[in-house]
Order: C-alpha cells, then structure tokens, then sequence
C-alpha cells in the first residue's frame, strides 16, 4: 500500500517526527543523568568535593561560553559565507580568545585547590585536559592570524572546527545546559 502525502499531512507528519525525537532526546538525558548520579554518588569524598569545587565550576562555565562562538563563527563561516562580514569575524573571535583566557585562569587555579593525593588520582584527567588546552590555543593563535589577516573562510572554518574537536573533549558538568553545541546531555568526562 502506497500512500501520498500532501501538503498539510507532511507538515503534520514533520511535526510529529520532531516532537518525537525532542520527547526521545530528553528521556535519554535524563537517563543519563540519573547514571551519572548514582556514578557520583559511589565516588569517594575527595573526588566528589574537587568536583565541586567554584575554579573547575567556572571553568567548565568558560568552555561551554568558548564552545557557543566557536560552533557560530565556524557555521557562520561554512554554511553561510554570504552572510559573514568582518565585524561578525573580529567580535566573534574577541570571545572566543576572552573565554580560552577564563578556561585557563579557572583551570589553574583549580589544579591549586588539589592536594597530592586528589591530583593523582585524576592525572588522566589533566593530562587529557592540559594536551586539549594545548591543541586549542595552538588553533586559536593559528586562527587569529587568519581574523588579522585575509579572512579566509575556508581556513576559519577548519581553525573552528579543529578548536570544537579540542573543547569537545574537556569534561563538562553533567545536565549542564542542553543544546549546547558539542554538548553531550547528561555526560561528563
């Protein structure tokens, strides 16, 4: 049985699809979520009160701030090069390089909070943390010269797009703020 949809009825049918997908979406952040919990709640004091603690919260603050101008500069500059123009580029880019500042200062200042024990406990973690610190000031001081030079998009977008691969892979708080770009609802790393 073949059946045509017109108009009206794919509308509807798109409109259901997408409700769909956000009731969907949401029931597995949620369940994330509650993993995520039941994860922290067997983790040991120590671990669980540098989890906590203000630097890394704002931190964690200043790389989903960092990530939202770095995902709108490079879809702006890959899917809409018509539409860019090099106030957009600078203000963009002001952020961007404003927020990996923050990064850094609240990053540091948290390792600071860490007695030797907690920090060998998570030295994957910062290792991890500190080699994608590295990889995103590397393109971002590589796009930078690019926002003060010719402006070529094309190397804006892959500068931006290397940039989301590295704050994808920084730790976020988990539930943090959905819809973020890159933002995994309901993980933390």
């Amino acid at each position: 049985m073949i059946i045509n949809f017109k108009g009206d009825d794919m509308k509807s049918i798109k409109l259901f699809t997408f409700i769909t997908a956000l009731i969907f979406s949401g029931a597995l952040s949620a369940a994330a979520q509650i993993g995520m919990g039941m994860m922290e709640g067997n983790m040991p004091a120590d671990l669980a009160k540098m989890m906590q603690e203000q630097n890394k919260v704002l931190a964690q603050a200043s790389i989903q701030y960092m990530t939202i101008f770095t995902h709108s500069l490079h879809v702006q500059s890959k899917e809409r090069r018509d539409q860019i123009d090099e106030d957009f580029i600078k203000s963009d880019f002001a952020e961007m390089k404003r927020a990996f500042g923050m990064i850094e200062k609240f990053q540091s200042a948290h390792v600071k909070t860490m007695d030797a024990n907690v920090q060998s406990k998570v030295q994957p973690m910062m290792e991890r943390m500190n080699q994608n610190l590295a990889s995103v000031k590397k393109n971002l001081d590589d796009l930078e010269k690019e926002v003060n030079s010719s402006r070529d998009l094309g190397k804006i977008a892959f500068y931006t797009g290397e940039i989301i691969k590295g704050l994808d892979d920084m730790p976020r708080r988990a539930g943090g703020m959905p819809g973020l770009p890159g933002e995994k609802p309901g993980m933390q790393k």
